[in-house]
């Protein structure tokens, strides 16, 4: 018996150390060059005139969220969303893809994770659509390890997203490409771009310390490179979390230069985006066919404009968990009445809903909606405001 121990005991010592030297030689793997094999980041879904993409941003689901509550508002607005293009689109249209741009969680634990990707399985068959996320500043910030996050995102059958150790910043780096018959071998109508801006890279459960940063130089390199792969001529959309420097120079633009630009929806606080990080993004983006970039991350702004030819807009907060603006027909606030004026509502509000982009034709057209969607118990408040 003794000497069986002592086998037992030397056979799981080298497993240990197996098993240590396989994480040690994972973790000092080097990255790959993401300029090598541009086409490791492609997926493809088949285009069609009036592709409609919804966007949902900064959910925010937390150890405190009922998520009965919140999956009964989801259910409402999905609903929403779904008649409101059949009623102009007709019977077979539908929302298309589902763009998460970030802060779906925050001091979640595994319930809520589960949960969350299981209800957007489930309306992903309902309603026939693929969703894609992109990481937020708080999403990291949970009990459970984002690596665990990014592992059920890649294994959720109806989800779009993609992870590798590269050389670029952030995790959700990865194009969709609307082709002609929904392959890599046909021509590219559209690119998606979905961009990390921010989150910064965590291995740790609540990792509460890191701050939000923004879309780097070696990102916007990786975004012309993909462009050139799909056409120069082919016109290009970017999701990403976190406003970038641009956003900031439009508003300066509309409000202390006179420069006279269309914009539109409600600005209520500060972009979030922190001064000394400043991005290349727009300014080289927009050489290559960019037609718009929509972001989330302030949750009392909706805002876009249309600046230097790319349309920039944040997406309207999706649900009521953490703050939300109330909008007052009656407020004095000179901001919060531009904004009432610029979609045409006289009652008051909560700002809390979703966007819709509809990718008109393959010209670079597309149209923007605006849903604010509140529950009430003398019936629900609806309200679309056209872009």
């Amino acid at each position: 018996m003794k000497r069986f121990l002592r086998i037992s005991r030397y056979r799981l010592s080298i497993m240990v150390m197996a098993i240590v030297l396989i994480f040690s030689l994972a973790s000092c793997r080097e990255a790959v060059s993401s300029s090598d094999h541009p086409e490791d980041y492609v997926f493809t879904l088949k285009y069609h005139d009036d592709f409609n993409i919804l966007q949902l941003t900064d959910i925010h689901w937390n150890a405190n969220t009922s998520t009965i509550a919140s999956m009964s508002y989801l259910d409402k607005l999905l609903k929403e969303v779904n008649d409101h293009i059949i009623s102009i689109q007709g019977a077979s249209a539908k929302i298309d893809l589902v763009e998460l741009t970030g802060d779906l969680f925050m001091l979640a634990n595994t319930y809520h994770l589960d949960t969350f990707i299981d209800y957007f399985e489930k309306k992903a068959e309902e309603y026939g659509f693929l969703y894609a996320p992109i990481w937020g500043n708080h999403d990291h910030q949970s009990l459970f390890n984002p690596n665990t996050l990014a592992e059920r995102f890649m294994n959720a059958p109806h989800c779009i997203y993609f992870e590798q150790t590269d050389d670029l910043y952030g995790r959700s780096n990865y194009i969709i490409n609307l082709t002609e018959d929904g392959t890599k071998d046909s021509s590219v109508a559209w690119m998606i771009a979905n961009l990390d801006s921010g989150a910064s890279f965590s291995e740790t459960e609540l990792s509460v310390f890191r701050t939000p940063d923004h879309i780097h130089s070696e990102q916007t390199d990786w975004f012309i490179r993909e462009h050139e792969l799909a056409g120069d001529e082919v016109p290009a959309i970017a999701y990403y979390h976190i406003p970038q420097d641009e956003c900031n120079t439009a508003w300066k633009a509309v409000t202390e230069d006179g420069i006279t630009l269309k914009n539109k929806f409600f600005k209520l606080e500060d972009f979030a985006n922190d001064e000394n990080y400043d991005s290349d993004f727009i300014d080289r983006a927009k050489d290559h066919n960019l037609k718009a970039a929509f972001m989330g991350h302030a949750h009392n702004v909706d805002w876009t404009v249309e600046y230097e030819g790319v349309v920039l807009g944040l997406g309207v907060k999706t649900d009521k968990e953490l703050y939300f603006a109330h909008i007052e027909a009656g407020s004095e606030d000179e901001a919060m009445q531009a904004g009432l004026r610029s979609v045409g509502i006289t009652e008051d509000f909560d700002l809390i809903g979703a966007s819709l982009v509809t990718l008109t034709d393959r010209s670079g057209s597309f149209d923007l909606e605006h849903l604010y969607f509140n529950e009430r118990e003398n019936g629900d408040f609806t309200a679309w405001v056209k872009w």
